[in-house]
């Protein structure tokens, strides 16, 4: 897969905001991979790993057809007095990537969550993309999050300018909904946000950003597990 694609992925599942350039043209096939520590797994504004710093890598095969492949692991903790929950996170994931023109792209993917250990919370879920000019829309959908055969949407939108060589500002915002999270009480979705810089310094990827969610009152969480409130994240990647 491409670099920015491994970026993208990367920056996605860490909770950090998209890059400017998503999903580069595809050349030729190639097999390509990352190593990733950041201070908090963030997944749309709510940590797993209750609140302590993951450890991530990522390997991709990419055709220059535009189809890929790839997985995706992180060190996760949903532990709570009488559970002891998966302590990793595999995903699977496979799509097509295509050009318009060359200002916009998109990318059609299938991903397939696992938590070894507790199959229980496995489940897949699709997405849709579109790149513009620096913006990203995207569309993601399952119908049994975490295994609960409850339906899960998230819509979100990105925007990266960079204003200098190797420098970028990434801001971006995504709306969960679903009845996954509807808790028949009044809660039923919520917005996650963040705004970001990222560089390349010596063949290492640098992210800095600030991430929150809307998320008040009994349902805010400010330490621990699920912490969903604002938080500084920073990110160390290197590819190969």
């Amino acid at each position: 897969m491409s670099n920015t694609l491994k970026r993208t992925r990367i920056a996605l599942l860490s909770g950090l905001t998209l890059s400017a350039t998503l999903l580069a043209p595809l050349a030729t096939a190639e097999v390509s991979g990352a190593v990733t520590v950041t201070n908090d797994y963030r997944f749309r504004g709510v940590s797993q790993t209750a609140g302590d710093p993951a450890l991530q890598a990522n390997i991709d095969w990419s055709h220059e057809s535009g189809f890929f492949v790839g997985a995706w692991g992180s060190n996760v903790d949903f532990d709570e007095p009488g559970y002891n929950g998966p302590d990793i996170e595999v995903d699977l994931y496979a799509g097509y990537y295509g050009e318009i023109n060359d200002n916009t792209s998109y990318d059609l993917t299938l991903y397939r969550y696992n938590y070894p250990g507790e199959s229980d919370l496995d489940y897949l879920e699709v997405s849709a993309g579109i790149d513009f000019s620096g913006f990203r829309a995207a569309y993601w959908f399952t119908d049994d999050y975490g295994g609960s055969d409850l339906d899960l949407h998230y819509t979100e939108i990105n925007y990266g300018w960079a204003f200098a060589e190797n420098w970028s500002v990434d801001l971006h915002y995504g709306y969960n909904f679903g009845d996954a999270i509807d808790d028949g009480e009044g809660f039923d979705s919520y917005s996650d946000y963040s705004v970001g810089v990222s560089t390349e310094v010596a063949g290492f990827g640098i992210s800095v950003a600030y991430l929150d969610t809307d998320i008040d009152g009994d349902y805010e969480v400010s330490s621990g597990l699920y912490k969903n409130s604002g938080t500084l994240l920073a990110s160390v990647s290197y590819a190969f």
